[in-house]
């Protein structure tokens, strides 16, 4: 989890979940922790549990792709 003065990223993820594709975007520190937001979000969408979604999404198949769309860094005043 976060430590001093991380900052979260935005990613960007392409699902293909049941025949339909989902894109999301979410601020997360990682995208190990950007998959499980898009994994959450979707399975609430398809009214499953995340389990099945995250289980979906395994990497044994090519149905998503993730990608960090901005990149975001921690400046100090004197750095400006």
């Amino acid at each position: 989890m976060p430590t001093g003065n991380r900052c979260k990223h935005l990613y960007c993820g392409v699902f293909n979940y049941q025949r339909q594709m989902f894109i999301e975007y979410a601020y997360a520190y990682t995208e190990k922790q950007a998959k499980l937001v898009f994994c959450q979000r979707i399975a609430k969408k398809a009214g499953v549990h995340p389990g099945v979604v995250c289980n979906t999404f395994n990497g044994n198949k090519d149905n998503f792709q993730i990608k960090k769309e901005v990149e975001f860094k921690e400046v100090n005043d004197n750095e400006i």
